[in-house]
């Protein structure tokens, strides 16, 4: 009997979509899980038929975090537990800060410990409203490396380590008060909220896309004066699709862009 794959993955347009396929385990994040999604995202970004990355969960969760039962495992066999810093290559979360194509995080349920810095790895959230978040690392003595940097850069940091101090649930009002989320939609039509923004955003030129990620993700925290003058990605202004674009609008048709 062929077992199901842990990640499957499908086009639609120009959009990409990867469901983590554990939905027994909650799409807890297993390391043949890791591995698969961090294959699937450097694929797409030398696939340039993908424009857009999304993300979502087989079943009623999003993801559960890292498989406790792997660390159990490694525990009982007298192995040491290996974090975020001690991995030999790039992490799954490091993967999708570097990739050049953007990622949408479709939640389609709970978002809990790795899994919410999984969420908070991508660049857009589009929620059910049956979807909660939480960090609750503290109660597990672990240390939501990934959280405590980015959380606080993208919520107040007073407000992102109360989250983290105290391992609480955060209900989805809460989230979406403080900008963490930016669709919200019932279970029945969270996938049609979630694609119909990720077709809008990939019908736009697709180098000028990477542009804006590459220049977000890598000038964050900069100071001012540096991060103006920082270039990264493709030079999008000595592109064929910046004339293509400026045709298509002086002609009053919808552009044919070619990613390069």
């Amino acid at each position: 009997m062929t077992a199901e794959p842990v990640l499957t993955i499908a086009d639609h347009g120009r959009v990409r979509l990867l469901t983590m396929n554990r939905p027994e385990r909650r799409n807890a994040l297993s390391k043949a899980l890791k591995t698969a999604l961090i294959e699937a995202i450097i694929d797409a970004d030398f696939d340039r038929s993908v424009t857009v990355l999304a993300i979502t969960g087989a079943g009623t969760a999003f993801c559960a975090g890292v498989d406790l039962k792997d660390a159990r495992e490694a525990d009982e066999d007298g192995g040491r537990y290996r974090g975020p810093l001690a991995e030999a290559e790039r992490t799954l979360f490091e993967t999708m800060i570097d990739s050049r194509k953007p990622i949408i995080g479709i939640l389609n349920g709970p978002a809990v410990a790795g899994g919410c810095e999984l969420a908070l790895a991508c660049d857009l959230r589009v929620a059910s409203n049956t979807a909660h978040l939480a960090l609750p690392e503290v109660k597990r003595g672990m240390g939501a490396h990934m959280a405590s940097v980015m959380l606080p850069q993208m919520v107040p940091p007073a407000i992102a380590m109360e989250w983290l101090y105290t391992g609480r649930k955060i209900e989805l009002a809460e989230a979406e008060r403080w900008g963490l989320v930016n669709r919200i939609a019932p279970p029945e039509r969270l996938m049609d909220v979630a694609m119909q923004l990720a077709w809008e955003m990939a019908e736009n030129a697709p180098l000028s896309l990477q542009r804006l990620k590459l220049t977000w993700r890598k000038a964050w925290g900069m100071p001012l004066h540096a991060a103006v003058r920082l270039d990264v990605g493709p030079d999008v202004y000595a592109s064929e699709d910046r004339k293509e674009g400026a045709r298509a609008f002086l002609e009053k048709r919808a552009p044919k862009w070619e990613g390069r």
